[in-house]
Parts: structure tokens; C-alpha cells; sequence
């Protein structure tokens, strides 16, 4: 169970509460005004000393205190969860991240840190019947996606990944990212036509030009998983992400400025056209993406607006951190899932901890040197992710039977005759449990 420290806003003050722990202690709930820590400008001179300098600012509040040491005195080899439920925006702004509990970093070891968003939405469990569906808009002006790309073949190739069942449907305007995944889409083909099975489903598509068809593209592949990497930002007071077009990238070459790329898609739309796609986590691969000022972040705000989890960066962060995670990240993610489905009954799924390993990667040897580990932030709904191993509903059948059809449509002539083969035996199999008169 999630340990959960609690943030309000009263005017221009903060009060700090225990909303949640394992185990009952008075006055749990008790709320009391609280100083919030200076936010570092780049790298604190010393990251433990802060780190420890938030533990300290925490034991302030007695409830708190007895919170965090329950959480501390869990035994080796199990997850103690913490979570920070964000209704004021200043305490949003502080990096709860370089949390230090005086014998390590907590992000670093037995206690994945992440956050609650402000707005509670209700969220359903969430039926499933493989595969698993990633959905990856790899088109960021001036930053190659092929990393990424390399990132989620490897995982989805993983053995956690091949018992799962894993749909890899890539979207970009970059010529040589596009061509990697359509040779990774025709090697994958012959393969389950030799009988196996398992091996994953890669599909491709370039992306349009418009935010409708974009968004049009998003929901018809009905993504379990969303992996976006583009430029964060904010028009009009709304976060929005925007990513480079083929036209952009010819009026590039032409020697014109693409800037962060002409196709832009807000923040609101996103949330609006994957809800009815119930989505379960949207990973942001942008800077700045969970950076809390004067406003909540694009990422917090996706998960305000009914998204079960979203994942962002807080800072600026390099194309190679940005990658790094990714590679590490992706199998995390997988191997969480497996895990879920494999026990064939309700469980739930703590996204938390999937960033542990990959902010060990990060870090490196020296935590304190190498603090892009902080950088990657997790928000999530305030109940927690239920995944139900079963039978998916008509309306997602209905869905995934689209999604078959309009890729059918897509292909060239030129296409493979063995993707164009699988593809026709999916849009069989989902037309005869759609219409089983059909069959």
C-alpha cells in the first residue's frame, strides 16, 4: 500500500497532511502549515544534504514523520511506495525526487517516488486481452527518434514482452526513423509465419500533417501505452505538444526554420480522444513536460483531465537522457504488466515502480554527480491502476477491427505480402468476435 503525504493550498500558505499509510497512526488526516523548501536553481551544491533537508522539513509534521519511518522500515526485497498528492501548485514546483532518507537516495532504492495529481478522476479497471498495444509518435523537431526506436524493439522482443503479446505501432515524419521501423515491421512477418507466434506486431505510419488526422491516428490504434517524443509547450495558457511534419522537414532542408515543429496538439484534445480509448500510462518525451510553475504541468494536467498515469520530464533534459531512459524504461513497463496478467486475476499495477531501474541508469555511479535521475516524473490518479485479465468489451473489438482495416488501407502495393497476410488474418479474427455471424 502507498505511502502518501499530502499538499493543500490555503491562500499563499501550504499545509501538509498524512493522507495514506500501511498502517493506522493518530491523528493521520491532521492538517499543518508548512514552509516549503527553497527550489534549487540547476544542481543543490550537496543532493543528499537537500535530499535529507525535505526528510527533515516531512518529520516536521508528527503523523508525517511516523509515515515516512514505517515506509523505511519495510524489509529488503519489498516496494514501499511514495506518493505526494499535489493540490498546491508551489509544492508541486519542489523536487520531492532528491528525497534522502540519511542511507540513500529513496528514488534510488526500495521506495519509488511519485505524484498525485490535484483533480481526482474516476477511473475503471481496465479489462485486457493481449497484446499489448504501444502506440509511438517519434517525430521531434531537430532530435532523431531512431534511439527511441531502438529502445521499444528491444523491448518489445524482451521474453516478458513475447509471452505478453506486444502491438508496436510507430508514427513519424522522419525519413530514416520510418525506414528502420518498416524493416523492422518485414523481419518480424516471416517469423510468425514460421509458426512463432509470439513474436511482436509492428505496424507503421507516417504521420499527417493536421492534429485531427493525428489525433484521428492515435484513437484508431487504440493505445494501451502512449510514447510521445516532440517539444513541450504552452499556447494560449494551455500546454500543448508539437511535433515536426514531412512538409516542415522539407521546408527545413529549403533552409527555413521549422522552430518545434507546425503540428501542434494541445493538451485537451490529447485527454479528450484517449479517454474513450482507456489508456493506461503516456510517457512525454519532451522537456519540461512535469515542470510545476505558475500553472500544472503538461503531464499533471493530462492526469487531472482523467489519464491514468502520465510520465514527464521536470527540467530541460538532453536527446541522450531522454534516450537512456527510454532503453531502460520500456522493459520495466513490460515486466510490470507480465507480471499483472500472468497471475490471471485483478491486480493492480504501480507504475512507480518502472522508474527505479531506469533512474539507476541514469545516475550512473555518483547519484550526486549525474542527478538527471531526478528529471523523469511520474503523476497518477489517486486510486490505484486495476488491470483485469479477460475479455475486452464490444466497443474495443470494434476499435481494433478499425484500426486493422484502415492499415490495410494504408499499405502501398508495394508492401510485403506477408504483412499484408497478417494483417488480413487480424482483421478476420476481430470481424468474427465483432459479428460472429461473420465466422
Amino acid at each position: 500500500m502507498r505511502t502518501v503525504v499530502a499538499f493543500e493550498q490555503r491562500g499563499t500558505r501550504t499545509l501538509v497532511k498524512l493522507a495514506a499509510s500501511p498502517i493506522s497512526i493518530a491523528d493521520a488526516g491532521e492538517l499543518k502549515y508548512t514552509e516549503l523548501p527553497v527550489v534549487p536553481d540547476g544542481r543543490p551544491v550537496s543532493l543528499a544534504e537537500y535530499g535529507e533537508s525535505l526528510r527533515a522539513l516531512l518529520a516536521e509534521h508528527r503523523p508525517v514523520a511516523k509515515g515516512l519511518e514505517n515506509a523505511f522500515a519495510q524489509q529488503i526485497g519489498t516496494d514501499s511506495p511514495l506518493y505526494f498528492h499535489m493540490v498546491s501548485t508551489p509544492a508541486d514546483a519542489v523536487p520531492w525526487e532528491h528525497l534522502h532518507n540519511g542511507q540513500g537516495f529513496c528514488a534510488l532504492d526500495r521506495w519509488p517516488i511519485g505524484r498525485i495529481a490535484r483533480i481526482a478522476q474516476d477511473v475503471d479497471h481496465h479489462g485486457f486481452l493481449p497484446p499489448v498495444r504501444i502506440v509511438a509518435v517519434l517525430s521531434a523537431a531537430q532530435r532523431d527518434g531512431s534511439a527511441q526506436l531502438d529502445g521499444l524493439l528491444r523491448a518489445v522482443r524482451t521474453p516478458d514482452a513475447r509471452e505478453l503479446g506486444v502491438h508496436l505501432h510507430i508514427i513519424s515524419a522522419q525519413r530514416g526513423l520510418l525506414t528502420a521501423a518498416r524493416a523492422a515491421e518485414e523481419e518480424e512477418a516471416p517469423l510468425r509465419a514460421a509458426g512463432e507466434g509470439d513474436r511482436p506486431v509492428i505496424t507503421v505510419q507516417e504521420l499527417p500533417g493536421t492534429e485531427p488526422d493525428l489525433t484521428r491516428c492515435i484513437a484508431t490504434a487504440r493505445p494501451h501505452i502512449l510514447h510521445l517524443l516532440g517539444h513541450g509547450g504552452v499556447r494560449a495558457g494551455e500546454p500543448v505538444f508539437s511535433f515536426v511534419t514531412a512538409a516542415d522537414q522539407a521546408a527545413e532542408m529549403a533552409g527555413e526554420s521549422a522552430g518545434t515543429g507546425s503540428l501542434v496538439l494541445s493538451v485537451q484534445n490529447l485527454a479528450g480522444i484517449l479517454k474513450p480509448c482507456a489508456p493506461w500510462l503516456v510517457i512525454l518525451g519532451a522537456c519540461r513536460t512535469a515542470a510545476a510553475t505558475q500553472r500544472r504541468s503538461l503531464a499533471h494536467e493530462l492526469v487531472s483531465l482523467g489519464i491514468p498515469a502520465a510520465v514527464g520530464m521536470r527540467r530541460n533534459v538532453g536527446l541522450g537522457v531522454a534516450d537512456q531512459f527510454c532503453r531502460a524504461f520500456y522493459p520495466e513497463v513490460v515486466s510490470l504488466i507480465a507480471t499483472a496478467i500472468r497471475s490471471g486475476r485483478v491486480q493492480t499495477i504501480d507504475w512507480a515502480a518502472a522508474l527505479t531501474p531506469p533512474r539507476k541508469v541514469l545516475a550512473g555511479s555518483d547519484p550526486e554527480q549525474a542527478d538527471e535521475w531526478t528529471d523523469p516524473v511520474l503523476y497518477v490518479q489517486h486510486s490505484p491502476f486495476l488491470v483485469i485479465p479477460g475479455s475486452p468489451d464490444k466497443v474495443e473489438l470494434v476499435g481494433y477491427l478499425r484500426f486493422w482495416v484502415e492499415y490495410r488501407d494504408s499499405l502501398p502495393d508495394t508492401a510485403d505480402p506477408r504483412v499484408m497476410a497478417y494483417v488480413e488474418t487480424r482483421i478476420a479474427w476481430a470481424r468474427a468476435l465483432v459479428d460472429p455471424g461473420t465466422s
